[in-house]
């Protein structure tokens, strides 16, 4: 892993255990550090990167010209809740440090989930934080459970670190 990559990353991309094959949905893909990484692992496979800010796709859309080129990415700017894609689209989808599920219900961001992700889908959602992130991680596994999905909590390799892993 490039020195550049912030833990938080080679870590998500560890626990996504990526397979040559893999659809995956990389939600507030930011600059694209996470998807440059995860094209590696595909063959075959694709990865679709969203984010509401225009910036941060401009800003991986440059990072990823060949990714896109080959086929192997795509980006769209768009918030998950208006995210459109065909049903079951994607067997695994990958958020670090999003806000949405921790701070609020995230009604509208976990049916597009349920549409979208193939039956038992993997959800990943990963946070750093100046702090240990037992906010964020306690949060979201409470909007999730009020879903009726059943997550688990994951310490990271370092106390700034945390992770939840949810089957759909």
């Amino acid at each position: 892993m490039p020195a550049a990559v912030p833990a938080r990353i080679g870590w998500a991309l560890e626990l996504l255990d990526l397979q040559p094959d893999d659809e995956v949905l990389e939600i507030g893909c930011g600059s694209g550090a996470a998807m440059e990484l995860a094209c590696r692992a595909l063959d075959g496979g694709h990865i679709t990167g969203i984010d509401r800010s225009a910036t941060a796709v401009a800003r991986a859309s440059a990072r990823l010209g060949a990714e896109l080129a080959a086929g192997t990415a795509d980006l769209r700017t768009a918030p998950l809740a208006s995210l459109e894609a065909p049903a079951s689209s994607f067997g695994k989808a990958l958020a670090v440090n999003i806000n949405t599920f921790w701070t609020g219900p995230a009604h509208a961001e976990l049916q597009v989930l349920r549409r979208v992700l193939r039956p038992d889908g993997l959800l990943l959602l990963v946070y750093e934080t100046p702090g240990r992130p037992d906010r964020q991680l306690n949060g979201a596994a409470a909007s999730l459970r009020a879903h009726g999905l059943e997550p688990e909590i994951l310490h990271g390799p370092g106390p700034r670190l945390g992770a939840l892993t949810v089957r759909f």
